[in-house]
C-alpha cells in the first residue's frame, strides 16, 4: 500500500510538471542531435551548432521557427559584419583590432536595440573577429563556419520540436485564453467581496491578467507561424480570441474604476443587489467559458447576464424618475451611471466570448479537449 500511494504521488508530480519536462526532453535532444550531425559531417562548428539548437528550441514548433529564422538572420548579418570590418582594417594589434570590434559592433547594436531578433548577431561579429589572427581568406572561412553551425543548430531544433514530444502553440493559446476567463472571474468576485484586503487582491490578479495577456499576443503570433509552415491544420481564430478577451479586460478595468468613484461609500442600496446578482452571473458565465475551452462544458449550460443587467438598468432609471437622483452625490451618481454602462457593454463583449469560445473548442484535436 505505501509503494503503491508513492507512486501515485510521483505520477502527480510528473503530471504537474509536465510540460518542464516535455521541453527538457526536447531541448537536450536537439542538443544532442546537433552534436551528432557536427560529428556524422566532419564539422568543426560544434560549438555554434549545440548552443543555436538550445536556443532555438521553445515551449511550441511555432516559437522554435521564429527563433530559427531570427537566429540564422542574426548570424548571417553579424559574421558579415566582422569580416567586412576585419577586411576593411586588417588588425594586427590591439587598438586596430579595437577598432573592428566598434565598426562592426556599432551597426549591430543599433539593429538589435531596433529590432530584438537581431541581439545575437553582435556575437556572430565578435566570434569573427577575435577568433585569431589571420589572412583574410581565414576570416572568411571563421565567418561561413559560424553560419553554418548557426543553420545546423537552427535545423536540428526546429525538427526536434516537431517530431519530439511536439507542443502547438494554437493549443497553448487556447489553454491560455481558458486561464484569462478563469482570472477575470475572480476579478468580478474580487469586485463583490467587499473584504479589507480586495483592493491588493484586484491588483494582484490583474497583473496576473496582464501578463497572461502577454502570453496570448505572443502565442497567437507563433500560432500564426505554424499555420504558414503546415503545421496547425486546425487552429482556433487566435486574433479574434485575443481581441474579445481585451475588450472584457477593458470592460473589469471600467467597472473598477466607476466603484472607485465615491470612495469608500458603499454602493446605495437601490442599485448594490442588482449589481451583485450581475457580477455573480459575469463571473459564473467566465468559470464557464473557462470550461467550454477545456471542453468540459457546453454553451446551454451558461447562466444569461442579461436579466441581470436589466434589473441593474431598471434601478438607476427609478432613481432617475423618482427623484432619489437628486438626494445623491454627483460621484455617488457617476458611481451608478458608470457601473450601468460597464455593466451593459460587458454583457456584449461576454456574449461575443461564449461565441469564441465554443468555436475554439470545437477546433481543437479531441486529444486536447479531453486532456
Amino acid at each position: 500500500m505505501t509503494r503503491l500511494l508513492s507512486l501515485h504521488g510521483a505520477t502527480s508530480r510528473l503530471r504537474l510538471y509536465r510540460w518542464q519536462i516535455r521541453h527538457a526532453v526536447r531541448m537536450v535532444t536537439a542538443s544532442v542531435a546537433a552534436y551528432a550531425l557536427v560529428f556524422a559531417l566532419g564539422l568543426d562548428v560544434d560549438f555554434s551548432a549545440v548552443i543555436t539548437a538550445i536556443i532555438v528550441t521553445q515551449s511550441n514548433i511555432g516559437g522554435s521557427f521564429r527563433m530559427a529564422v531570427e537566429q540564422l538572420f542574426a548570424s548571417v548579418v553579424g559574421a558579415a559584419c566582422g569580416v567586412l570590418a576585419v577586411l576593411a582594417l586588417h588588425p594586427q594589434d590591439p587598438v586596430i583590432g579595437a577598432a573592428a570590434l566598434v565598426l562592426a559592433l556599432v551597426p549591430l547594436a543599433i539593429l538589435g536595440a531596433l529590432s530584438p531578433g537581431y541581439r545575437m548577431a553582435p556575437i556572430s561579429a565578435v566570434i569573427v573577429l577575435l577568433g585569431g589572427p589571420g589572412p583574410d581568406a581565414e576570416v572568411l572561412s571563421q565567418g561561413f563556419d559560424r553560419v553554418l553551425g548557426v543553420a545546423i543548430g537552427c535545423g536540428a531544433g526546429v525538427l526536434v520540436s516537431m517530431l519530439v514530444l511536439p507542443a502547438r502553440a494554437s493549443r497553448a493559446a487556447v489553454t491560455t485564453a481558458g486561464e484569462i476567463a478563469q482570472l477575470m472571474a475572480d476579478q468580478l468576485r474580487a469586485l463583490t467581496s467587499g473584504g479589507s484586503d480586495t483592493q491588493s487582491r484586484l491588483v494582484s490578479l490583474s497583473a496576473d491578467t496582464r501578463e497572461k495577456l502577454i502570453l496570448l499576443s505572443e502565442l497567437v503570433d507563433e500560432a500564426a507561424r505554424e499555420r504558414r509552415i503546415r503545421v496547425s491544420a486546425i487552429e482556433p481564430d487566435g486574433p479574434r480570441l485575443l481581441r474579445t478577451l481585451r475588450r472584457l479586460r477593458h470592460d473589469l478595468d471600467s467597472l473598477r474604476r466607476a466603484l472607485r468613484e465615491a470612495g469608500s461609500d458603499a454602493l446605495h442600496e437601490c442599485v448594490a443587489a442588482p449589481w451583485r446578482r450581475a457580477a455573480d452571473a459575469g463571473a459564473e458565465t467566465l468559470d464557464g467559458i473557462a470550461r467550454i475551452i477545456d471542453g468540459q462544458r457546453a454553451e446551454d449550460d451558461l447562466p444569461d447576464l442579461g436579466p441581470a443587467v436589466r434589473d441593474y438598468l431598471n434601478a438607476l432609471e427609478e432613481i432617475r424618475v423618482g427623484g432619489l437622483a437628486f438626494s445623491l452625490s454627483p460621484a455617488a451618481l457617476r458611481r451608478m451611471f458608470g457601473i450601468g454602462f460597464a455593466l451593459d457593454q460587458f454583457r456584449r463583449d461576454l456574449d461575443d466570448m461564449v461565441e469564441v469560445a465554443c468555436e475554439a473548442r470545437n477546433r481543437q484535436p479531441r486529444r486536447l479537449m479531453k486532456g
